[in-house]
């Protein structure tokens, strides 16, 4: 049966439930996304008076073990009224968002939407696995929530801007070409192919064992979560806390999990 990715509508968020009309278990906030899956039929089911469609889903949050990522997996029934079905059409370049500020789940989505499509659009010598987009995917949400307009600190070039936080900003800035904008993800994700073709040096091949080089990586069909470690490891090479690895393996599985349901993988 068919899958379909939802999302959180209101503004003042949804009660997820444990059964159709249950117990609380917690709130969600708008933009929080889920998976349904239609082998689930709604439950019609009144609540403090009320009768409501009720929908079970696999959400995603924020949960005891992640630092600042909604990368914790669960299941729960929630009103299907107060979500909203995502189009199974890619979004354009029009539609991505590029501000300097935090987006909803549901924004983050277009953005990775948009970012899979670019990378597996490439000519066949340059086309990246479907495992090692999500992988980068989850990196990138850690570091700029999937933005190219996102500063570590805003307007400080010594520090980290865009999809995967070139510090210092300049390292990134400084290579555009005339006309060219530091906040277009095209431009972004063109400066990340050229490092992965060798123009510019990010990757670090042996920062992870066994080595593996940008390019491996790029055309690799080893696990999400794995590649999730190589490229935090080989790319990003923050100093690694406790938990950091973890967090980045389930966010990268999250979003392979909602391309594939949203109809992209």
């Amino acid at each position: 049966m068919a899958k379909t990715v939802r999302y959180v509508s209101t503004s003042s968020g949804v009660n997820v439930r444990d059964a159709a009309a249950g117990n609380k278990v917690r709130s969600l906030l708008q933009g929080t996304l889920m998976i349904y899956d239609t082998a689930n039929a709604p439950v019609k089911k009144a609540l403090n008076g009320v009768t409501y469609t009720w929908i079970k889903v696999t959400y995603y949050y924020q949960g005891a073990n992640d630092q600042y990522l909604m990368a914790t997996e669960a299941t729960g029934w929630v009103t299907q009224d107060n979500t909203t079905a995502v189009s199974t059409t890619v979004p354009g370049k029009s539609s991505v968002y590029s501000g300097n500020q935090s987006y909803k789940q549901n924004e983050r989505l277009v953005n990775a939407r948009y970012i899979f499509d670019y990378l597996r659009s490439l000519s066949s010598t340059k086309r990246w696995s479907v495992n090692a987009i999500c992988a980068t995917l989850g990196n990138m949400e850690a570091e700029s929530g999937i933005t190219p307009g996102k500063w570590e600190v805003t307007g400080n070039d010594s520090k980290g801007f865009g999809l995967v936080q070139w510090t210092p900003a300049t390292k990134f800035i400084d290579e555009l070409k005339p006309g060219e904008s530091k906040t277009d993800i095209d431009v972004q994700l063109r400066r990340i192919q050229a490092e992965v073709d060798g123009t510019y040096k990010q990757w670090t091949s042996d920062s992870h064992s066994p080595a593996m080089t940008f390019s491996e990586y790029t055309k690799s069909t080893k696990s999400v979560a794995t590649l999730a470690e190589y490229f935090l490891r080989c790319y990003e090479r923050p100093e690694i806390t406790t938990g950091m690895v973890s967090e980045r393996k389930r966010c990268a599985e999250k979003w392979y999990d909602i391309l594939s349901a949203v109809g992209d993988i």
